[in-house]
């Protein structure tokens, strides 16, 4: 969904009439306040990084904290819109930088997306993926059992872990994007986008995750030894 088309969809004016269950429960929870999602709109409330980065969190694991890992929002060439997203690291690192859990169904299918460019001198240390959009799974208080949601370069679904790299990142704004259904037993996805194993720069663009249609073709789960 394009920056425009997400603007006027944000501030369209709101329809008074009860809100059906359907809608109740695709919410997204922000800050302790519910906010109803209508099927078109993005799950994600400013995934161009227009807004800056309100509501964004930064997530260093241990090994990583020693790698300078940052990220800020830019102006410099976004895919669209004014701003774009620069995660950074000075040496083979993985972090991220997420949003809150969202209430989900099992059952439910979302399309996700998210567009990236690696700069010139990115590097991806040997068998790691490079870049991943992780959508942590929660099932109550605790990680939904069978491991979080992975989308790795070349639209490649995984779980628990992600998937080899298909190629090296792209050096010029490329489409990262799957269908994927909630597993049994999770109420609860918290997306993130993650520089997994990067040394360099990563940019990033119009990150959306939008339900769709349970008709709507899944994207194959991919396994080891496959294209």
């Amino acid at each position: 969904m394009s920056k425009s088309m997400s603007s006027k969809l944000l501030f369209r004016p709101v329809n008074l009439a009860p809100i059906p269950l359907v809608l109740l429960l695709a919410c997204t929870l922000f800050g302790g306040a519910i906010t109803p999602v209508h099927a078109a709109d993005s799950l994600v409330p400013d995934g161009g990084f227009e807004n800056g980065i309100a509501g964004w969190k930064v997530f260093i694991p241990e090994e990583s904290k020693d790698k300078n890992c940052r990220f800020e929002i830019i102006s410099d060439s976004p895919h669209s819109g004014t701003t774009c997203v620069r995660l950074q690291s000075d040496d083979f690192a993985r972090f991220s930088i997420g949003l809150g859990l969202l209430p989900v169904q099992a059952g439910d299918r979302y399309r996700v997306s998210v567009w990236l460019k690696a700069d010139a001198g990115a590097q991806v240390r040997a068998n790691a993926p490079g870049f991943v959009i992780r959508l942590g799974l929660r099932q109550g208080d605790a990680d939904a059992e069978g491991g979080h949601l992975f989308i790795a370069p070349g639209n490649r679904v995984t779980r628990s872990i992600p998937a080899d790299p298909a190629s090296v990142l792209p050096k010029q704004w490329t489409q990262l994007e799957a269908v994927i259904e909630i597993p049994p037993g999770v109420d609860a996805m918290g997306p993130s986008l993650f520089s997994w194993w990067t040394s360099g720069t990563i940019l990033a663009d119009d990150f959306s995750i939008e339900k769709v249609d349970a008709t709507t073709p899944l994207t194959p789960v991919w396994t080891k030894g496959a294209p």
